[in-house]
């Protein structure tokens, strides 16, 4: 089947059937559909008055998408690229790739109607690598670095320009942490998940899963002038940290964040400099979690929420201790919680099952009333759910 680039307009179960009205309230939430026929970012409109979403919107990406396989050898259902942060937003840019084709793609983002998304030039290699999983952005460097994590796993990195476009920016840096013996890899161990600058943007994070036996990998890159340094590489491998997933700074501290594990829950870690060691703090043993993977930081509500692939209710973590504030409800019959972000009022949810789900987090300040689910917006017709992965929202 030939996919066009162009941006299509869709209407899904659940959704109005009013898709084509022209108001449009500057706000959107976006994914991408790992799909081998195509990959695509779908745009959903944010209401301004509740958080709701509606009005979904593809744009493919101009290239493909590819399923990682599980232990079994069989394609992964729900996370099929083992990581966080496939989806990036930063200003008035998105950033993603296609794990099919090796792959980054950045659009311009209209602040009118953000669910129209322009491409910045064609899609760019990812260095050589294999596999791209995560990608990362530096507003205050113009640079965007990408994690693959196939047979040639490494970081690669790009200036951006929105007047010349999208240029590689320095040599092209294998991670020997990684071992796959072939494309697409097997996961979650032994696998890259995440890639993220802190928040002064003079460090760049990569989170490296275990083996299963031997503890993970925590990257750091420091940077020097507008580029990382491969040279001044430094590698943690705290023994807490067994299947390392997301890691997501708290705020503008450059010091502290949460790195989640699905052999347990989370770690709290903290990051010296100018070393760039990573230590951990406090293990957070989540009761009954089966695959706590995804991670986000809510600075106005003060809060770390984590997410389990094999159970729908959220986990909020107090970041001062890691202790457990409370735990929200998630929807009933919608499979685990996956990929996430707080925004504004609001925590975005993308689910084992075909939705997205919308949880108000007014009131769960001071008055330690539990977040409330406002909406649980199915999505079915859009497809398979299998490549969905990222959330990120626009404006950020």
């Amino acid at each position: 089947m030939k996919l066009s680039p162009a941006t299509l307009l869709l209407t899904v179960t659940g959704v109005s059937g009013a898709a084509i009205s022209p108001r449009h309230d500057g706000k959107a939430l976006y994914f991408l559909d790992n799909n081998p026929a195509g990959a695509s970012v779908v745009a959903l409109q944010i209401s301004e008055k509740d958080g709701t979403l509606s009005n979904p919107v593809r744009t493919f990406t101009g290239g493909v998408g590819l399923l990682g396989l599980t232990g079994t050898g069989a394609p992964g259902m729900s996370d099929t690229t083992f990581s966080q942060d496939i989806v990036v937003v930063s200003g008035n840019q998105l950033f993603t790739v296609s794990p099919g084709s090796n792959t980054l793609s950045v659009f311009a983002i209209s602040p009118t109607n953000p669910s129209t998304l322009t491409p910045v030039g064609a899609p760019i290699s990812t260095g050589g690598g294999d596999f791209p999983n995560s990608v990362a952005f530096s507003h205050a460097l113009h640079l965007a670095c990408v994690l693959n994590t196939g047979v040639k796993a490494g970081v690669a990195c790009f200036h951006v320009d929105t007047r010349t476009g999208v240029t590689p920016s320095g040599d092209f840096v294998p991670l020997p942490g990684i071992n796959q013996a072939s494309n697409p890899p097997t996961g979650p161990p032994n696998t890259g998940s995440d890639i993220v600058f802190n928040p002064s943007s003079t460090a760049l994070f990569v989170t490296v899963k275990g083996d299963g036996t031997n503890p993970g990998y925590i990257y750091a890159f420091p940077v020097v002038g507008d580029k990382i340094s491969a040279k001044g590489v430094v590698v943690s491998r705290p023994p807490e940290l067994l299947i390392d997933f997301s890691i997501s700074f708290f705020g503008r501290d450059d010091t502290r964040a949460v790195v989640t594990d699905p052999a347990y829950g989370a770690s709290f870690v903290e990051v010296s400099y100018p070393s760039l060691e990573v230590k951990v703090t406090k293990q957070v043993v989540v009761a009954n979690q089966g695959a706590t993977c995804w991670s986000v930081f809510s600075e106005r509500f003060n809060a770390v929420f984590i997410f389990d692939g094999g159970n729908p209710n959220v986990t909020t973590l107090d970041p001062a201790t890691g202790d457990v504030k409370y735990t929200i409800v998630g929807p009933t019959g919608k499979g685990g919680s996956f990929d996430s972000i707080a925004s504004g009022k609001y925590l975005y949810v993308l689910q084992g099952a075909a939705g997205i789900s919308v949880f108000s987090l007014e009131g769960s300040v001071g008055a330690h009333k539990v977040p409330k689910l406002v909406q649980s917006l199915e999505l079915s017709g859009l497809g398979s759910r299998q490549g969905w992965m990222g959330l990120a929202v626009y404006p950020n």
